[in-house]
């Protein structure tokens, strides 16, 4: 009898889960989709109503995309990408710079999770180029970062740069390129490429902050660590945001921004397929940037479908370094060769 009685509990625990489920659906679909009026629907029809939404959901990604692909501003840049990416492997070409990157949050604790940008220097290296990490705090606020980035660059000032700046890196570079002596510190900086980068910070910042009960999570979890809380409320994407504010820098300065674009199932942890469907309301998104937002950002833009915030599987992102190297070797070509006295040339305008 007790076997009975705990297989009862469990299918209504079943029961109930399901029937939360199904509430949780129709509360975010509003009633949009065939049979969204009434929650009296079997498994199968729920199912189907569930891949029906999957399926609208991917093709917004794919008109999303669509729209940058034959974008004035971005097509070029987009199909040289791809055409480099089937054949890059007989390329020579080198850009007279050092790869820097930029790391991302936990790039210490997490290296996993791509944040410490190995593949790209192994890329960087394999092409000749030589490497190194700017050593900001891994889990340090936009601004303290910042300071540190600004201040790393500067004392190097006498040698040319390409900065791959990832997920979080992004933001802390936005800031420390900020001010009045923004020309004087990207004076030695050949291009910057932003992988996955918040520029304007993130609305997942938005979301944790906009619940008492959440923000005291957060900030008691930060305690506990003994990191800090303003890692999470610079990264606000609020118009009052540390992080929102037009970025200018001179024209000479290019900037690439190679952003991914999946659905939930090409993410790689629980924590980012929760915040992919959080963000999944202002459409399109890699679990941190929204496609919405990069649309309005400086330099050219390369979506990635199917990619994650890191660009998982590391092969896709392998190809797509070394496509994004070949790309500046070709269009920054005096760079690659070094300047002669008597040069004239102006690097590509950021669009």
């Amino acid at each position: 009898m007790c076997g009975v009685g705990q297989q009862r509990r469990k299918a209504d625990e079943v029961t109930v889960s399901f029937q939360q489920e199904r509430e949780i659906f129709f509360s975010q679909v509003a009633g949009k989709l065939p049979g969204g009026d009434s929650l009296e629907m079997s498994r199968e029809q729920f199912k189907h109503s569930c891949f029906v939404r999957r399926d609208k959901f991917r093709s917004r990604n794919h008109s999303e995309i669509d729209r940058f692909e034959k974008s004035s501003r971005h097509a070029r840049f987009i199909r040289k990408i791809n055409a480099l990416r089937v054949s890059h492997s007989g390329s020579s070409k080198k850009v007279d710079a050092k790869v820097v990157i930029v790391p991302g949050a936990l790039y210490v604790e997490r290296p996993e999770l791509g944040g410490d940008g190995r593949i790209v220097r192994e890329v960087a290296e394999a092409f000749g180029y030589e490497t190194e990490l700017i050593p900001i705090a891994s889990f340090g606020s936009v601004a303290a970062n910042a300071s540190l980035i600004r201040a790393w660059i500067e004392e190097r000032h006498h040698n040319r740069m390409i900065l791959v700046s990832l997920s979080k890196g992004g933001a802390d570079l936005k800031l420390a390129l900020a001010g009045s002596d923004a020309e004087r510190t990207v004076g030695n900086i050949v291009a910057w490429v932003n992988v996955c980068g918040p520029l304007n910070g993130s609305r997942i910042a938005d979301w944790m902050l906009a619940n008492r009960w959440r923000r005291w999570f957060c900030r008691a979890q930060c305690l506990l660590q003994r990191r800090d809380f303003n890692f999470i409320t610079e990264l606000r994407h609020e118009n009052d945001a540390l992080l929102n504010f037009p970025l200018r820098v001179p024209r000479s300065f290019r900037i690439l921004n190679l952003i991914g674009f999946p659905l939930t199932r090409h993410m790689t942890t629980r924590f980012s397929k929760f915040c992919h469907r959080t963000l999944s309301t202002w459409g399109p998104n890699d679990g941190t940037t929204c496609l919405s937002d990069v649309v309005n950002w400086l330099g050219d833009v390369y979506p990635v479908w199917g990619a994650d915030h890191y660009f998982r599987p590391e092969t896709e992102a392998r190809n797509l370094i070394a496509a994004t190297l070949c790309y500046l070797a070709e269009e920054l070509p005096l760079h690659s060769m070094g300047r002669r006295e008597g040069d004239k040339h102006t690097l590509p305008a950021i669009a």
